[in-house]
């Protein structure tokens, strides 16, 4: 538990002085709550047993004087603790998203969208709790040791006979700990399952109700749910049954004062004052002892909840940056993709793209076609380095991507698709994506161009329209011509057109195809497509079958092979 916490000593070294305020303060606090184990003999002794009138005004105000006391203490003590608190969880949270952004791709393929955000938006809370531990941590010993020396200087016998009780409490403390740090891992990792789920079902909530999959998604999530809620109540009753455990073994220790305190009163060996004395700091012992046992439960909790958190910031990008990176804003003869080979990391065996060997001249349209699966998308993620190659070179002018500083290079390529991702946000933002730094009048610019302003004005708040998640608000027209308006907007050298069209109906194909033609006039492109009807004016054409260059040329040299190119042109791939 240690180890894993040991590893926020960078996240709150900080605020050590905050921290060692809030630890100070914890002296006079301490302090302050053995007021009462001082006040009560006197109180019992002097004004109720003596009867001494003058001191009925006295004590009251000793009362109000140790209790405003305490809330000035108090207040800085805790408050301190809870802006660190607050702070590291900030920098947590940025620290996580961050280094998930700067990850390869193939991490989030590995892991679940859902699994990511529970370990970026829960995990850290459950690191607060254990922050939150370190003035407890202080102020609780401290309180215990002043109340167990009052107690020791009333009757070190009658102290004694309390100091049983630690050898079963710390049995408590260790069982309840190991058992509990195992069941909340289990518990964290049926949360992110749980917020897949939900991840899932609300992003495609309209192919669950084309489909009618409402019964199914919610079986799913009942399922789910069902194993969450089985570790989380194996984790109360341990926590549950822990704080009761350790009253009923305190409860033996308050039997024994009041057995052999009460003797001695009997005896003339303690006044009543002392004894209740004696009995109000033990009373008072208890509660730091119940604040320790709160302290292994959220100590352990914290540590699982670093455990995970810091296993994803010991994940490594497999996409080294060069150790001087090539930076180049353009390229000037041509794209040479140089007898490459992949497979996706998760699935080596399976090879995407086996030899395959082409050029890109400036200037020129080169199109990939083929059957789904034949290996096109793939190279837009090689092109863009969203994956590396395993085999062969991608060179640009010569220079192989991978010593490419990697930022500048994707400022080099922009991506017209077919599956559009547009942010939650308004039009203009969505657009302002294609070059953070364009300005409104280059925007407007953009989306005329894209054909996009004709549906944009007839909007209530025109470009300050929010479009809704993944821009549901739009139709796929719309939506891949605010894509297209992003790329006239980045003005990249290299543009990248993946099945743009082939989703779209006749009428939307012809204003996104018209919007497409003025995008790759003088441009050099690479055209990704199963549809012929868009790349037959294309300087060359590669035709793939798993994986393969199976033919190269243009449009009719290709018709007059009467090989897998014509094959699609009589199947109406048109």
């Amino acid at each position: 538990m240690l180890t894993s916490l040991a590893r926020l000593k960078p996240y709150l070294y900080p605020f050590r002085w905050m921290i060692i305020a809030s630890s100070v303060l914890a002296i006079p606090l301490a302090a302050v709550r053995l007021g009462p184990v001082l006040l009560v003999k006197y109180v019992v002794d002097d004004l109720l047993v003596s009867r001494d009138a003058e001191k009925l005004l006295y004590f009251p105000l000793i009362v109000i004087a140790m209790y405003g006391a305490n809330f000035v203490i108090r207040f800085g003590h805790y408050y301190l603790l809870r802006v660190v608190v607050a702070r590291v969880n900030q920098k947590i949270k940025n620290d996580l998203f961050e280094h998930l952004l700067g990850l390869s791709a193939d991490h989030f393929t590995a892991q679940s969208t859902g699994t990511l955000i529970s370990r970026v938006g829960a995990d850290p809370q459950n690191i607060d709790g254990g922050i939150a531990c370190i003035h407890t941590l202080v102020r609780e010993p401290l309180t215990f040791f002043f109340l167990f020396w009052r107690a020791w200087t009333l009757n070190w016998k009658l102290t004694l006979v309390t100091l049983l009780i630690f050898p079963p409490l710390g049995y408590v403390f260790s069982a309840t700990g190991r058992n509990l740090k195992r069941y909340i891992s289990r518990m964290n990792e049926e949360n992110a399952r749980l917020f897949s789920t939900l991840q899932e079902s609300f992003t495609g909530i309209r192919v669950v109700k084309m489909f009618a999959l409402e019964k199914y998604v919610r079986k799913k999530f009942r399922d789910k749910s069902q194993r969450f809620t089985k570790f989380l109540l194996k984790t109360a009753v341990l926590e549950e049954a822990s704080h009761p455990m350790v009253e009923l073994i305190t409860a033996f220790a308050i039997a024994a004062v009041i057995y052999f305190g009460g003797r001695q009163v009997l005896m003339g060996r303690m006044t009543p004052g002392d004894l209740l004395a004696f009995f109000t700091a033990f009373a008072l012992m208890m509660n730091p002892i119940r604040s320790l046992n709160d302290v292994n439960i959220k100590l352990n909790q914290a540590a699982t909840a670093c455990n995970r958190i810091f296993e994803i910031f010991d994940w490594k990008s497999q996409l080294p940056e060069a150790a001087q990176p090539v930076r180049m804003k353009d390229f000037q003869r041509e794209i040479r993709v140089e007898n490459i080979s992949f497979s996706y990391p998760d699935t080596p065996q399976r090879v995407v793209l086996k030899n395959v060997d082409f050029a890109i001249p400036r200037g020129k349209i080169i199109a990939l076609v083929g059957a789904s699966g034949s290996g096109k998308s793939s190279m837009v993620n090689l092109l863009t380095r969203i994956f590396d190659v395993t085999n062969g070179r991608i060179l640009f002018d010569g220079v192989d991507l991978r010593q490419l500083d990697r930022t500048q290079l994707r400022k080099m390529v922009a991506v017209v698709s077919q599956d559009v991702f547009l942010f939650n946000d308004t039009i203009e933002e969505n657009i302002r994506c294609g070059r953070l730094s364009a300005t409104h009048e280059e925007i407007v610019q953009a989306a005329e161009r894209a054909h996009a302003m004709e549906f944009i004005r007839t909007m209530p708040d025109g470009l300050q329209s929010v479009i809704g998640d993944r821009g549901q608000k739009l139709s796929g027209g719309e939506r891949q011509r605010i894509s297209i308006a992003r790329a006239f907007l980045r003005q990249a050298p290299l543009l990248i057109l993946d099945e743009a069209t082939s989703s779209l109906d006749t009428q939307a194909e012809k204003i996104v195809q018209s919007a497409l033609d003025d995008l790759m006039n003088g441009r050099t492109t690479l055209v990704i497509a199963h549809r012929l009807s868009t790349i037959k004016n294309a300087d060359e054409i590669l035709v793939l079958k798993e994986g393969e260059i199976l033919e190269r040329g243009r449009h009719e040299d290709l018709l007059s092979l009467d090989g897998e190119y014509s094959r699609f042109h009589q199947m109406g791939l048109q």
